[in-house]
This record gives C-alpha cells, sequence and structure tokens, in this order.
C-alpha cells in the first residue's frame, strides 16, 4: 500500500511537472517575442492552471519544496551576477538615485498600508515590496533599448543593484518581528536579533578579510579548480558554499535567501577568476531559467487568487499607484540632483519601476511564513506582475527623446565641427594670389 501511494505521489509530481513546464515554455517564449519579460508568461501558466481559471493543478506540499529551492538558486544567482567592486565605484548618481529610489517608495508604501488598516509588520513588508528594484528586469529593458552601456543604463543598472542588498538587509530586519504579530517591538528581543544580524555580517566581513589576506582569489583558486579531474568540479564547489552560508544565515534566525544572496556576491568571478565564474554561472543559469524559475513563477500563479484581489481593489489601486508614483519621483529628484534632463530623469524613475522576480520571491517567503495573508499576497503579486508589463510601456517615449535629443546634439555638434574646420580653409582660399 505503501508502495502503491509512492508511486500515485511520483506520477502526480512527474505530471505536475510536465504540465508547469511546458505551458511556462510556451507562454514564456510568446512573451518575450512580444518584447516583454518571460516570467509574465511564466506567472500566467500558472493563473491558467489554478484555481483562479482551469483549476488542474493546486499548490502541495512537493511544489512548495521545489519553490523553495527555486527561491535559492533565483536569488544565488542574482547575487553571482552582481560584483562588489562595481558598488565601490560606482558613482554619485547611482547611490543616490538607490537611496532615494528605496526610501521614498518604502515609506510610502509603509503609510498607505497603515492608512488601509494593515498592521504594522504588514505595512513594514509591503513597503519593502514597493521599494524593490529588480536588476534582471532592469537589464532586459535597457538591451531591449540599447541604451545598457550609456550612462542612464549604468546608472540604473548599478542603483537597482545597491537597492537590492538594501532590500536583502531591510529584509533581515523586518524577520526581528514574531510571526503574524500585530504588537510594538519587543526590545529585548530586537536587541538579541541586532546582535544575530550584526555577527552574520561580522563572520561574513572576516571570510572576505581571511581571503583577501590569504590571496584566496582567483590567482590562487583557478589554477587549482584546471587540477582536478572531477567533471563540473567547480559548480559542485559553488553551491556548497552557497548552500553552507545559506544554512548559516538560517542557523542565525535569518531567512536562507539572505545567506544565498551574499554567497553569491562573495563568491563570484573575483572568487573564481573570469573563465570559470563565467563556465559556473553558465551552468548554474541553465539550471536555473532553465528549470527551476517557470517552476517558481508557475507556482506563485497557483498561489495567485483573482477573487481576493476584486475583493481588495481599493487597496490594489491605492498600492499599485503608490509603486508607480514614487518610483517614478524618487528617481525623477535623485537625477535631477545629480544633473541629468528632463526626459533623462523621468526615464531614469520609469526604469527602476521594474520589480519582478526579487519582488515575487521574498512575497512567496513572506506569504509562507505567515507576514501576510493570501488577499495582501495576491495585491503585492498582482503588482510586481503588472509593473514588471508597464515599466518598458511608460519608459519607452521618454527614452526616445533622449535618445532622439543626443542624436541630434551629435549631429548638431559635428557639423559645428565641420564648419569650424571649413572656415579656416574659406579664409586660407580668400588670402591665396590668383593664378592666372
Amino acid at each position: 500500500m505503501l508502495q502503491s501511494n509512492t508511486k500515485l505521489q511520483i506520477e502526480h509530481l512527474l505530471l505536475t511537472l510536465v504540465l508547469s513546464l511546458a505551458l511556462a515554455r510556451i507562454l514564456g517564449e510568446l512573451f518575450r517575442r512580444i518584447k516583454q519579460p518571460s516570467l509574465v508568461g511564466e506567472l500566467l501558466a500558472g493563473v491558467i492552471l489554478g484555481p483562479s481559471l482551469l483549476a488542474i493543478l493546486a499548490p502541495d506540499d512537493s511544489m512548495t519544496i521545489l519553490a523553495n529551492v527555486a527561491v535559492f538558486f533565483l536569488i544565488f544567482m542574482a547575487g553571482l551576477e552582481l560584483n562588489l567592486s562595481d558598488i565601490r565605484k560606482s558613482s554619485k548618481p547611482a547611490f543616490l538615485l538607490a537611496i532615494i529610489g528605496f526610501t521614498v517608495p518604502f515609506v510610502s508604501g509603509y503609510y498607505t498600508s497603515q492608512f488601509f488598516g494593515l498592521g504594522q509588520i504588514q505595512s513594514l513588508f509591503v513597503g519593502l515590496l514597493l521599494s524593490i528594484t529588480a536588476i534582471p528586469v532592469s537589464s532586459m529593458i535597457l538591451m531591449e533599448f540599447g541604451i545598457l552601456k550609456s550612462k542612464i543604463g549604468t546608472t540604473v543598472i548599478t542603483a537597482a543593484l545597491i537597492n537590492d542588498i538594501m532590500a536583502m538587509i531591510v529584509f533581515s530586519l523586518i524577520l526581528i518581528y514574531p510571526t503574524g504579530t500585530q504588537t510594538a517591538f519587543n526590545y529585548s528581543e530586537v536587541g538579541l536579533m541586532g546582535a544575530k544580524i550584526t555577527i552574520f555580517f561580522a563572520v561574513l566581513a572576516a571570510v572576505i578579510f581571511v581571503m583577501k589576506k590569504t590571496n584566496m582569489t582567483s590567482q590562487r583558486v583557478e589554477p587549482l579548480i584546471e587540477k582536478l579531474k572531477t567533471k563540473e568540479a567547480s559548480v559542485g564547489i559553488l553551491l556548497s558554499l552557497g548552500i553552507s552560508i545559506a544554512l548559516f544565515a538560517h542557523y542565525f534566525n535569518l531567512h536562507f535567501i539572505i545567506g544565498a544572496f551574499f554567497a553569491g556576491l562573495i563568491f563570484g568571478s573575483k572568487f573564481w577568476g573570469e573563465k570559470i565564474h563565467v563556465h559556473n554561472s553558465k551552468l548554474i543559469s541553465g539550471i536555473t531559467f532553465g528549470f527551476f524559475a517557470p517552476l517558481f513563477f508557475v507556482f506563485i500563479g497557483l498561489e495567485f487568487d483573482l477573487m481576493s484581489l476584486r475583493d481588495s481593489a481599493p487597496l490594489f489601486l491605492a498600492l499599485f499607484s503608490v509603486a508607480i508614483a514614487t518610483k517614478i519621483v524618487g528617481g525623477f529628484l535623485a537625477a535631477k540632483i545629480t544633473r541629468f534632463s528632463n526626459h533623462e530623469s523621468v526615464a531614469i524613475g520609469c526604469l527602476m519601476n521594474g520589480r519582478g522576480m526579487v519582488e515575487m520571491a521574498i512575497a512567496s517567503i513572506g506569504y509562507s511564513m505567515g507576514l501576510i495573508d493570501s488577499s495582501l499576497f495576491s495585491v503585492v503579486i498582482a503588482i510586481g506582475f503588472l509593473t514588471t508589463i508597464i515599466t518598458p510601456v511608460i519608459a519607452k517615449p521618454f527614452i526616445y527623446r533622449t535618445m532622439s535629443k543626443h542624436s541630434t546634439h551629435s549631429k548638431t555638434k559635428q557639423e559645428t565641427n565641420e564648419s569650424e574646420l571649413k572656415a579656416p580653409l574659406d579664409t586660407t582660399a580668400k588670402n591665396l594670389p590668383e593664378i592666372s
């Protein structure tokens, strides 16, 4: 009987995987062809298969486990794609954009949630979700417009990078609150948790310090890895390190994604060397975005409840408006302070709106921990979903005006240079004696 139940569970899991991956890949490809992020199609696949529409699949324990593993890979991959040295080299506009672009939506989201009667922890969590800017979404949009390496592009990407790190730190602070509580701070618990967070980051800083002092960088690691005969040994070592730091964070009562994110940051290209880092990233990216990410977004779609979203329409409309407006206003103010033009400033504010993967991953964790209920979960997922779609639409006209202005400026400058070059030639020609 036990063997029969196990067989049925395996069959159910495999059927779930086939349906989820097949529809997620089809809709993901469809959305990419219309220049939208594939995660939009993958999320829509979950909505179609789930209780909101066809009710073919429903979340179960096996899907929950796979979703948690997917979150690890997504956040670990996000850390691997970032570079600590890029943060140190970041310009003033990027730092200011990150700080203002995070703070304005966070505070606005918190007070809007409080106005609608949400508890303190829920309000803080919603504020955090509204303040996120997802690097994958921003980079994809910038590449679509061909401005990834422009001043606007590098500013937005660097700001999104700093924004994600701020989000992870604030998330770890929100976890100080006991699950589901709506009461005031327990200051002794806050002190204990603050000490744990301090120790966690101090240990990470010590690891980086020891790595530098012992020269445990690419110059030493790369030759050692190349001597190994085991196929894909470096990927296994990298994942082991990532999982170890995720467990370390978990034992300190932080969520494992905090450890996964910073593990990706620490054990990036500087540790392995560019060649091995690119090799590892490609393999982990294939596993993540080929298998785990589609399953994760399908799972999110299965949890999404259209009926509860309808019942929470006023809260949804208010938070959605705040999410869009505060990112644009925050980005505009920061960009203007750092001397971008009006069109550039609005474009930067619009580009900071894409929340995508990171927001949905943190939202799913908050939901699983009881920080938010199913109704609020559906609201914040819908906001992440719609802001990901709408970001390139609202940014497009301002980017094109900026590009057109730069093109006109370049053309005018070129004509000016040509006329300046021609002027002395004309003067010389006039001064030459006539040849009879």
